[in-house]
């Protein structure tokens, strides 16, 4: 999962897979398929661990102190050893290789459960009267867009200007 997510799938070359997982070429491929078929088992893979980061949004009951709860994820993550490699999806979004629609499924995934997550904290927010938003759907849209914006900025390795960003997203949740 490293190696596709710090080098991107196009960076990751056949060697340096076989090297991550200790397997020779055929064992490899035979167990996995192509290189789209190991990035797909590698995004699933990826998708547990960025479910972290969407607890407090899914399973949180405070709004707001669950949507803080999610910001703070992400700047833990920001300040850790992948921080630079930004997310993973975003970048296998960019690629070509997310036109395989097994791919594409895969990412398409990820954003909606980060789109659901999202708006379901937002709603809990204004019904708990934490604060007003005549469309609680757009203000979560608007928060997604920019973690969106952070994760990129975070992918070009400048990671101060993405935590500059993501205290910008913060500012938007009273």
């Amino acid at each position: 999962m490293i190696l596709f997510w710090s080098k991107g799938y196009d960076g990751a070359t056949q060697e340096e897979m076989l090297t991550a997982t200790g397997l020779s070429s055929s064992t490899l491929f035979r167990s996995f398929g192509n290189k789209a078929d190991i990035l797909q088992a590698v995004l699933a893979r990826y998708d547990t661990h960025a479910s972290t980061l969407f607890t407090p949004l899914e399973e949180g009951v405070a709004g707001v102190a669950d949507l803080r709860a999610f910001f703070d994820g992400i700047a833990q993550w920001l300040h850790g050893p992948m921080g630079p490699a930004g997310c993973l999806v975003v970048e296998t979004m960019q690629n070509p290789v997310n036109g395989d629609p097994r791919v594409k499924a895969l990412t398409d995934q990820h954003l909606n459960r980060l789109r659901r997550s999202l708006h379901a904290a937002v709603r809990r927010a204004v019904d708990a009267g934490e604060f007003a938003s005549a469309s609680p759907e757009m203000f979560a849209d608007a928060l997604q867009a920019g973690v969106l914006g952070v994760l990129s900025r975070a992918r070009t390795g400048d990671v101060a200007d993405a935590n500059r960003l993501l205290d910008g997203v913060r500012s938007l949740v009273p």
